[in-house]
């Protein structure tokens, strides 16, 4: 079993590899120089992919039961690692350390203060490159790949997780094991449905909503077979309220679709907690471990497939990703907002399922109402400080929509002239990429990315929005629509009923807006008017700057 141990310089390779006693350990570097015969650090690019070459070769040389290497996958720009590297391990382990520690130990190494300079987002970036793609080189491979923690309490366990490999422990291996049983009971003839279980299956986590328990081990967003470990460790002092059961809820948004087909839950959980679970909810073929880890989920739809299945995967969260990724349609379950350990990943080519319930802002705290007061009509306020009070509301939706999905891959669509200022404060709530158009003179932009908000002052009817929908789709079929508003009235709720929508607050108060100062029968003041200061004050009329 030859095992490398990649990290970033001064991660602690070689203080975790002077640990190491039952297995025959080597340090790369010195191997390196000895190939060599001098500084390999002298070398040029393509003289050390030859001396790394041959160092692949001399390890494949060795006998031993155990060895463990260590290595580097890259320095900044430059990719040491080689397909003979890939080829040559059987098991990966990154050894995490925290981008300020690594600056911290740059300072103070004369080896490495050339990387001292390097700001803590771009050591952040560094290293997230070296893991992302050192665990695609993994699963390209069908090879394991484990992340460790650069501390203290970590690397003490490492070692009995080193020990659990050396008994024969694998991801893959246990990704093969539930494929080959999925396979003896689903034939390849149907589409089968992989489902998540916590926040996917069911709504609760079950592990917080049984057990009280809380936990740190996913903290990193790592997800691999070492988290599960230390996952299963900490699960052994759990106490699990089976009472708890009946008050789980099905998530009818997963459930209603994947019912009536067959289809697996594969779940990071307690075995006999989800055994449970399934016997009470009248859930179908249930997996339910500590171990089975994101790479694990990856496997199983990955060896499904190879076999000639069909995969449509369900989950919600990072240690779903890369099986929803590698399945024919991944469905990323988002409900009212989205993961946490998804915000700085793409999420290009999953289908987003949402909780379509309103999302209304008009509960929230004082200031919210204090700026609803000043935007309705009947305040008598018009001009910058209205603007002020829409760029305020529309900050305050933008950030709530943040939370569904993060600004990658995301447009923001204005209606003018109404929907500036509200559109303005969703923009920077929001962040994304900005559009304007006017709806009553322009088509519809053209955009490309997978999602848009399109977003009014006021929506009255809704039908102007639909027509936009349509001019949007027609360009970019797959386009995912939601909908932001100051105000919506009542009976255009009905027509948004497919569409994630988010509003300050409801109206059952419409009229046609005009230009006048307040609303007598079915007119009213125009919003963009009172917006752009361009109401015509009658003497009886309140003051355009006034108060309420």
């Amino acid at each position: 079993m030859k095992i490398a141990l990649y990290g970033m310089p001064c991660a602690g390779k070689s203080t975790l590899m002077d640990r190491i006693t039952d297995a025959k350990v080597i340090n790369g570097s010195q191997e390196l120089r000895r190939i060599c015969g001098g500084s390999f650090l002298e070398l040029s690019e393509e003289e050390k992919h030859q001396v790394r070459i041959k160092y692949t070769e001399y390890i494949n040389a060795l006998n031993d039961e155990v060895i463990v290497s260590d290595g580097h996958y890259s320095f900044m720009e430059t990719v040491a690692f080689t397909e003979a590297d890939g080829d040559l391990y059987d098991i990966f382990i990154y050894l995490y350390c925290s981008p300020e520690t690594l600056k911290e130990r740059y300072a103070l190494s004369e080896k490495n203060a050339k990387f001292a300079g390097e700001s803590i987002e771009s050591l952040r970036q560094w290293q997230e490159f070296e893991i992302n793609n050192l665990r695609e080189e993994c699963h390209r491979r069908n090879k394991d790949f484990y992340v460790v923690s650069d501390n203290e309490e970590e690397q003490n366990k490492f070692f009995d997780f080193l020990s659990l490999i050396r008994e024969g422990f694998s991801s893959y291996d246990l990704a093969t094991d539930i494929c080959n049983q999925i396979m003896e009971q689903f034939n390849k003839q149907d589409i089968l449905y992989m489902v998540d279980g916590d926040k996917t299956i069911i709504i609760q986590d079950s592990y917080r909503f049984c057990c009280n328990g809380k936990t740190k081990i996913f903290d990193g967003d790592f997800y691999t077979g070492y988290q599960s470990f230390l996952f299963e460790k900490e699960l052994q002092t759990a106490s699990i309220d089976k009472s708890k059961i009946a008050e789980i809820t099905i998530n009818n948004e997963v459930y209603d679709i994947v019912a009536s087909n067959n289809y697996v839950v594969l779940s990071s959980g307690i075995k006999d907690l989800w055994s449970d679970i399934a016997n009470a909810k009248n859930l179908g073929t249930i997996f339910a471990s500590p171990y089975i880890s994101a790479d694990v989920k990856y496997y199983v739809v990955k060896q499904l497939r190879e076999h000639g299945y069909t995969i449509f995967a369900y989950g919600d969260s990072k240690i779903d990703l890369y099986m929803l990724r590698e399945a024919d349609k991944g469905f990323l379950y988002i409900g009212k907002r989205i993961s946490r350990s998804l915000k700085n990943e793409s999420l290009s080519g999953l289908v987003p399922i949402y909780d379509h319930s309103l999302a209304i802002l008009a509960d929230e705290d004082e200031e919210v109402q204090a700026d609803i007061a000043i935007c309705k009509s009947n305040s008598g306020i018009s001009g910058s400080r209205l603007a002020a009070a829409h760029v305020r509301l529309g900050e305050e939706i933008g950030r709530h929509i943040a939370t569904v999905f993060p600004e990658k891959n995301t447009s923001i669509l204005v209606l003018e002239r109404g929907g500036r200022f509200f559109g303005d404060g969703v923009y920077m709530g929001a962040g994304g990429i900005f559009y304007s158009m006017n709806p009553k003179q322009d088509d519809a932009p053209v955009i490309n990315t997978e999602r848009v908000v399109i977003v009014d002052s006021v929506i009255n009817t809704g039908k102007s929005i639909m027509r936009i929908i349509d001019e949007l789709k027609n360009h970019n079929p797959g386009i995912d629509v939601i909908i932001a508003a100051n105000v919506i009235q009542n009976e255009a709720v009905e027509l948004f009923k497919d569409y994630l929508v988010f509003a300050t607050r409801l109206s059952k108060n419409s009229f046609v807006g005009v230009n006048q100062s307040k609303q007598t029968g079915k007119t009213g003041p125009d919003t963009a008017d009172r917006l752009f200061n361009l109401i015509k004050v009658s003497k009886n009329s309140p003051s355009s700057t006034g108060g309420r």
